[in-house]
């Protein structure tokens, strides 16, 4: 095939030189040109758009930056938590009782410990116990544990199965309300207190007791080893069983009685020897002053009777107060003991000091002074009582 260009065809020539500048044109010509010059602004618009578009597809890192950073806070501050609450609660070795009952799972152990002092929150212990599979393996028995402990040893010493034995002491001078609360501190709960001051017991010690009467002066103030799993009664029983043997083995039961009383009112006469003076050396004294007073019908004018009728009342002490147990008021022994008390006060009313004095008063000095008459008596108090018979 003949492939020819057509008719007077002729190549194209190449521009190389800039082109001339157009004419001045009317001003409608110039309108119309800025016209086309206007219609290619869009043109530029749509560069713009995919920019725009990609901004806004964007815009979701942000909030979920910010979401991610709180989330891992939380997170953070929970187990920084949870980590500070297994550890150890205090430096002080806070040592406590408690037991087990067949049973008893990790709930009520918790808030037991946590009760007492020993773990910083149950809620840990719980879901600690839970994380380790230790919930439903907490053995029976007594055990000893300590605030010095973590979470984690303690829960391995209450699933050992391992009970401990401990010392417990009954400080000396404690009314029933004082042993209550050094009894709660030792990880005794108020219903197992309550149980073993009201139960019935059959002592020889307790012969004398009226009937009805409360334990008020009874319990015997020592240091006792016992399994940490042993109940109060159990206590009790062992303290009435040591004092009255002990008072039988020595005369004290006895002696007791060539002065007059008999062994409730030997310990009622001894408490308040006791609380007057704690000094061993001084008792026999005291006693020997309170003894004369009775054997002659005076009152015994003891003020730790009258602040003992206020406290067991519930009001502030006042030397009126009407109560069986004002000794400034009403003569005799009160019905029973204020306190517990060492084994000394016991022998120094059973054995007292062979005097005539009928008077004593604390002096701001700490020392007892005695008198045989009410003049030397005001004497010694005006002397060497500024503050304390204030």
């Amino acid at each position: 095939m003949d492939i020819r260009p057509p008719k007077g065809w002729k190549k194209p020539q190449t521009i190389t030189q800039a082109p001339e500048i157009l004419p001045s044109v009317d001003p409608v010509q110039s309108a119309d040109v800025q016209s086309s010059v206007k219609i290619s602004v869009p043109e530029i618009d749509t560069v713009a758009a995919p920019q725009s578009r990609i901004a806004k597809k964007h815009t979701w890192r942000l909030p979920l930056l910010i979401t991610i950073s709180v989330l891992s806070l939380i997170v953070l501050l929970v187990a920084g938590w949870f980590f500070w609450a297994l550890s150890p609660r205090g430096d002080s070795a806070l040592h406590t009782r408690i037991v087990i009952e067949q049973g008893e799972g990790g709930t009520v152990v918790a808030k037991r410990l946590e009760e007492h002092g020993v773990i910083r929150s149950a809620f840990a212990f719980q879901l600690y116990a839970r994380l380790i599979g230790a919930n439903t393996k907490l053995r029976s028995g007594g055990y000893v544990v300590s605030s010095q402990q973590s979470v984690a040893q303690i829960i391995d010493h209450l699933s050992s199965g391992k009970t401990d034995e401990y010392s417990i002491t009954i400080p000396p001078g404690l009314s029933l309300i004082g042993i209550r609360e050094s009894f709660q501190k030792d990880g005794f709960s108020d219903a197992e207190i309550t149980a073993a001051f009201e139960h019935t017991y059959t002592s020889p010690l307790l012969a004398d007791k009226p009937l009805g009467s409360t334990l008020e002066g009874y319990i015997y103030p020592e240091t006792y080893r016992m399994n940490a799993d042993s109940t109060l009664v159990t206590l009790f029983e062992r303290t009435f069983t040591e004092l009255y043997n002990k008072m039988n083995a020595d005369g004290t039961i006895e002696a007791l009685r060539s002065q007059g009383l008999n062994i409730h009112q030997g310990l009622t006469l001894a408490s308040i020897v006791q609380k007057e003076v704690s000094d061993s050396a001084v008792q026999p004294q005291v006693a020997q002053v309170f003894l004369k007073r009775l054997r002659e019908g005076m009152i015994l004018g003891s003020d730790v009777t009258f602040i003992y009728a206020a406290k067991i009342a519930g009001v502030a002490p006042d030397v009126s107060i009407d109560s069986p147990y004002n000794t400034r008021k009403y003569s005799g022994l009160p019905p029973g003991p204020i306190a517990n008390m060492n084994y000394s006060a016991i022998e120094a009313v059973a054995h007292p000091a062979t005097s005539d004095y009928l008077y004593f008063v604390a002096g701001d000095d700490g020392k007892t002074y005695f008198s045989r008459t009410e003049a030397e008596h005001n004497a010694a108090v005006a002397l060497h009582c500024q503050k304390l018979c204030q």
